[in-house]
């Protein structure tokens, strides 16, 4: 093995043990060539099988839609792992216009004593002044029995975050303060289970906490007891309500019980999604001492990625050889540099992006 590749699987151990991943999340990244929601999704990525409509709870069909252009992911507070695929949403009517999707889980969640688990997505509301009585969720579900409604439940006239109910009323401990403004948001949920099939558990939620450190409790903006007696096996997204011409985007559904593991990668590009030559953010950034880096490639191609102080010197090659088309990853290490701006720069073929991170000790 060469000294640079025992370098870059060495800087892969002291990150992956600095952010304390423990197994690989739930995800659901949408990734799918763009079409209708239903039907789609595999037994994979922690799921059992496909979206299916929930018959119970559905208006007209054809309001979402997978897709790759409505997502503004450069609007997010923070770096949040991330593809270009997300699922989109025009709620063209008002009542009549509610939808409700589900996916089983591979294995049940259970209620174990001791046990925390974080649930998080990527939400974009795109107009809030025909938000209303709105609502718009992600739900965790113990077969048909709703257990959590996560972003902004019915009844909540006032556009704020919600978390517990699906139609917790306009207040309550399921309603925050936190209004909901137009634009791209992360939302985290923590679940800490007691094994108890009788007493609840205690919920809470963020909206944009740093994705460096695990939020605190206090600063949590919903506090609240769900009930979950045997746990969870099924997520489903959700909208109705009295909004009109309400266009939403969902992005990275994911499930974890570690704060990390919200936050331990990049999907890789479904099959039949059209790619292109991308560079992604390095992720943590800031970091110290050691950050990921993604990059997409169109085509089979010559690569070389690099790292160049804010002199333009460069400080070390990460990665220079022929790769096939699709993501990829790679590790740097400031271990051995002073704290400061760096420039990362990704040549294929005849294409070249560059990017800056920064490195605080």
């Amino acid at each position: 093995m060469s000294i640079r590749r025992i370098a870059t699987v060495l800087a892969l151990m002291v990150l992956v043990t600095s952010l304390g991943l423990s197994q690989s999340p739930v995800w659901e990244p949408f990734n799918y060539t763009p079409t209708t929601l239903a039907g789609l999704g595999t037994a994979s990525n922690g799921f059992g099988g496909p979206w299916v409509v929930d018959p119970g709870d559905n208006g007209s069909e054809g309001l979402v839609a997978v897709g790759n252009n409505r997502f503004s992911y450069g609007d997010l507070s923070w770096t949040i792992p991330h593809d270009t695929i997300h699922l989109q949403v025009v709620k063209s009517g008002a009542w009549s216009d509610h939808q409700r999707y589900k996916r089983p889980l591979a294995a049940a969640w259970p209620n174990t004593a001791g046990q925390k688990y974080w649930v998080s997505y990527l939400l974009d509301v795109k107009d809030t002044n025909v938000v209303g009585n709105t609502y718009f969720m992600v739900k965790l579900y113990e077969g048909t029995n709703e257990h959590l409604a996560i972003g902004k439940g019915g009844g909540a006239t006032t556009p704020v975050f919600t978390c517990g109910s699906g139609w917790p009323g306009a207040s309550g401990d399921d309603v925050s303060s936190t209004s909901i403004a137009a634009g791209p948001v992360w939302l985290v949920v923590r679940i800490d289970m007691n094994g108890s099939t009788s007493a609840p558990q205690r919920t809470f939620m963020w909206v944009d906490p740093n994705p460096a450190t695990e939020p605190d409790t206090t600063a949590a903006i919903v506090k609240r007891w769900s009930t979950f007696p045997n746990g969870f096996d099924m997520i489903a997204l959700e909208f109705g309500g009295d909004g009109a011409n309400v266009r939403l985007v969902f992005d990275e559904i994911r499930i974890s019980t570690t704060y990390a593991g919200l936050l331990s990668g990049v999907p890789s590009v479904g099959s039949g999604v059209p790619v292109q030559l991308a560079l992604s953010q390095n992720y943590p950034n800031p970091f110290n001492p050691a950050t990921r880096i993604s990059y997409t490639l169109e085509n089979t191609s010559k690569v070389r990625l690099a790292v160049y102080d804010l002199l333009g010197r460069e400080v070390t090659v990460l990665v220079e050889g022929v790769e096939s088309a699709g993501q990829h990853q790679a590790v740097f290490s400031g271990a051995d540099l002073n704290s400061g701006v760096y420039f990362y720069r990704l040549q294929a073929g005849n294409e070249v992006i560059t990017r800056k991170m920064v490195l605080v000790k």
